[in-house]
């Protein structure tokens, strides 16, 4: 599956080419004639010897790119796994295979306002959901805020129920949904609640009593020694916390060289610290903040591969330019010393 990115004068596109001339039928017309709820918008391109998927992308952000320099809470991610029911619930309403969805941090989108979830449906893709699913968990659950001991443990159960084998996805999703009801009914008189400190998740393979809190003080340190012993990724993401500080990639030492000066003096100037640099007005998703209107929350990055420094536009609104050429998502383009590089109404000099 080859995936590339393109502009034009109003919108982004996340292109995937099929090495042949396309197929016909059920799925490509229900997601080209129809705005279903959840997937990116998609148009097609067929030509004699293949056929190209044009997913719009304007005004979204991929899960990867969202959530580099964020960490995920418990009723974040909570939000995140209704938003993917809903979308799940809307491909079965209209017979679509969820095996098509292609489920990577760098294919899911959120929208930069409302972080609603978007995905891409491709029909060439055919990979089983529960396998792309726990690969989804695996990163969710690495992205978590560890200080929160309610959302690594929601995370953690989660994880291990992607693991089972009779695992449905839509089946526990919609346990989850039904939990949710059954507790905004109203309440009956009981003993005093527990404060928010003492309560925590019930540890239990069942998705649905997984919901339900009781007071048990169970310590963070239970779930991860836990973690430790499965043998994936999530032990790695247990011990990052004591191997490596959420701040490393901003505390890489300083290279050298590359300076971005403010042409205007509107905005303020850029050092560029370690091998990747975000760009943008979101203060708290980005290492240079360009207060500027016209700038994306994200907007773009500039990398260092240990010889030459690239700037690469991360689906911005408002595009980004090297010496007044427009670059395409997700493009990268080499830095040299004089050049002029513009984020959208913001214009830096690069000085090496």
């Amino acid at each position: 599956m080859e995936i590339r990115y393109k502009r034009d004068l109003n919108s982004n596109y996340m292109i995937l080419k099929e090495a042949h001339a396309g197929r016909e039928g059920h799925e490509v017309r229900m997601i080209t004639e129809n705005r279903i709820y959840g997937f990116l918008p998609c148009v097609i391109q067929r030509h004699e010897a293949q056929t190209e998927y044009y997913y719009e992308i304007t005004g979204r952000q991929s899960m990867e790119l969202l959530y580099e320099r964020r960490k995920l809470n418990f009723n974040q991610l909570k939000s995140l796994l209704k938003e993917l029911l809903r979308v799940l619930e809307a491909a079965q309403e209209y017979l679509l295979d969820p095996g098509h969805f292609v489920l990577s941090p760098d294919s899911m989108y959120l929208d930069v306002r409302t972080e609603k979830l978007y995905l891409c449906y491709y029909p060439g893709y055919e990979k089983e959901i529960r396998e792309t699913f726990l690969d989804v968990a695996e990163y969710l659950l690495g992205k978590l805020d560890k200080s929160d001991a309610e959302g690594i443990a929601f995370g953690y159960e989660l994880y291990q129920s992607a693991q089972e084998p009779n695992f449905s996805l839509l089946e526990h999703l919609g346990k989850y949904t039904e939990t949710k009801k059954e507790e905004a009914e109203p309440e009956q008189p009981s003993a005093p609640v527990p404060s928010v400190q003492e309560e925590i998740l019930e540890k239990t393979g069942s998705w649905k009593n997984f919901f339900k809190k009781k007071t048990k003080n169970i310590s963070l340190e239970d779930y991860v020694a836990e973690a430790d012993q499965i043998q994936s990724g999530s032990g790695l993401f247990i011990r990052e916390e004591e191997a490596v500080p959420e701040t490393a990639c901003l505390q890489k030492a300083k290279k050298e060289g590359l300076f971005l000066r403010s042409v205007n003096g509107e905005y303020p100037d850029l050092q560029i610290k370690g091998d990747c640099f975000l760009i943008g007005k979101k203060k708290d998703s980005v290492d240079g903040c360009v207060p500027a209107a016209t700038i994306s929350r994200i907007h773009a990055r500039i990398t260092w591969d240990g010889t030459v420094y690239y700037v690469e536009d991360l689906n911005s609104t408002n595009g980004t330019w090297a010496d007044q050429v427009q670059l395409d998502p997700y493009e990268l383009c080499p830095l040299r010393d004089g050049m002029y590089v513009t984020f959208a109404s913001a214009e830096y000099e690069v000085q090496l």
